[in-house]
């Protein structure tokens, strides 16, 4: 998620409960890896329909999302990120 994110950033987010929260373009999501069990990774919402969310991540370049893993699962997301806090 660089260059929104680096390694040592604080993230602050609100759990997302997919069955009443609404997910919107261009929110940051906490969700589960759909390759890699137990890992959680952070993408932008690129597209939301009505089961599945696409999501990408800032560095288009070396990122790997729904280009490589296609569309995720609501059940998937974890949390909506609410805040960054840069270390210094």
């Amino acid at each position: 998620m660089l260059p929104t994110l680096n390694q040592d950033d604080l993230l602050i987010y609100k759990p997302f409960n997919y069955k009443k929260d609404i997910l919107k373009e261009g929110e940051i999501v906490i969700l589960k890896h759909p390759k890699e069990n137990g890992k959680l990774i952070v993408k932008r919402v690129s597209k939301v329909s009505l089961k599945n969310i696409q999501v990408i991540g800032d560095n288009e370049f070396m990122s790997i999302d729904s280009r490589h893993f296609g569309l995720i699962s609501f059940k998937e997301v974890k949390g909506v990120v609410e805040k960054i806090i840069r270390k210094k």
